[in-house]
């Protein structure tokens, strides 16, 4: 599975990174929200696991992005923020889950399973 990473924190990326990578994902990571757009518009991914926090665009405007321009890719989102507000707003964005950091490693490769699964395709 093509996984797409976009986490801005140096030390929980390659955490991340290197877990999902133990898990057989091949994992392509970016640091910021708009290096994200440009690549889930050019190339092709079969998960995403993206941060709200993000340099350059948030999360969630990069979801609405990519949504707006036809992109049905899965998208989990792995977010500090834990407000109820934000938790709805990014459902809300079309996204298939979240997981609020910190986190389970099982739960957070057994919800990239789910969230890709959930495709016809999966």
């Amino acid at each position: 599975m093509h996984l797409l990473l976009v986490e801005d924190d140096g030390l929980l990326g390659d955490g991340i990174r290197n877990g999902l990578k133990q898990q057989d994902f091949a994992v392509e990571w970016l640091r910021d929200g708009q290096s994200a757009v440009h690549s889930l518009l050019h190339e092709h991914y079969d998960v995403v696991v993206l941060d709200l926090g993000l340099p350059k665009m948030h999360g969630l405007d990069v979801l609405r992005e990519v949504r707006s321009k036809g992109s049905h890719v899965p998208v989990l989102i792995l977010t500090a923020q834990d407000a109820g507000e934000e938790r709805t707003a990014g459902l809300d964005a079309v996204a298939d889950d979240q997981l609020v950091k910190p986190c389970d490693a099982d739960e957070l490769y057994a919800r990239v399973d789910w969230t890709w699964a959930q495709l016809p395709s999966g």
